[in-house]
């Protein structure tokens, strides 16, 4: 029965205006109410998927950022491994006599800066380690840098423990990193030892450790365990 149907027969029936008014309001409040309900419902579905779509976006560019960031982590990890570690090689310069020494400077792949470096040093051994240290942090510097920028335009799309991770793993490695340039910087002081310790140490107790619980972290999101099936008398749920 159409509207008009309707509130003619209320007027035949002597319902009067007040009547009429009252139905009508009841009639279209309650057709009102149920077509807003109905169109707040599909707003709010709307906006659910929405935000879910966008939060989704945001995993699934967590995901994308991973390899990167897991190859710059290492690469600054690894290379600042060789810079702190305490144990050098060198050919044993003392007992080369000068001909084989020149010809060995000559066949390396020392700069000319670095050669004459060598040269001029009474000490060859030391020269040759501090040679081959200023390489090694050089190295790690460059790496720690990428690793440090490659973090920060990415940061925004890790989540908070994963992010925090990376962000500890980072100030740990620029502040041994530092210790170590510091005492390349200053090798005639008496700390020598104690730095190359500490830092060797921090790298050892607390860089390395870190790295493989970010891993864990990491390996957790990327390919997360399903639950284990329970077991009850011996049965397995199906």
């Amino acid at each position: 029965m159409s509207l008009p149907d309707w509130i003619g027969q209320v007027v035949v029936a002597g319902g009067g205006g007040a009547v009429i008014a009252l139905a009508l309001f009841k009639y279209l409040g309650q057709n009102w109410i149920k077509h807003q309900l109905a169109k707040d419902l599909e707003r709010a579905k709307a906006e659910i998927s929405l935000l879910s779509s966008r939060r989704m976006k945001l995993h699934d560019k967590e995901y994308e950022v991973f390899p990167e960031l897991w190859a710059r982590l290492n690469e600054g990890v690894n290379s600042l491994g060789e810079a702190v570690n305490p144990i050098t090689r060198s050919p044993d310069f003392r007992r080369m006599p000068e001909l084989e020494l020149q010809e060995w400077v000559k066949g390396s792949d020392l700069s000319d800066k670095e050669k004459s470096y060598f040269l001029g040093a009474e000490d060859k051994i030391n020269a040759y380690t501090r040679i081959q240290k200023f390489r090694s942090l050089k190295e790690a510097a460059d790496n720690l840098q990428r690793f440090s920028v490659c973090l920060q335009n990415n940061r925004i799309f890790l989540s908070p423990d994963i992010k925090e991770k990376f962000n500890a793993i980072g100030d740990l490695t620029r502040n041994a990193w530092v210790a170590e340039n510091m005492d390349w910087e200053y090798p005639s002081r008496n700390l020598e030892k104690e730095f190359l310790d500490d830092t060797f140490i921090t790298y050892q107790k607390e860089i390395k450790p870190l790295l493989s619980e970010l891993e864990l972290l990491v390996q957790n999101k990327l390919f997360p365990e399903s639950k284990p099936t329970s077991d009850k008398g011996g049965q397995k749920d199906v």
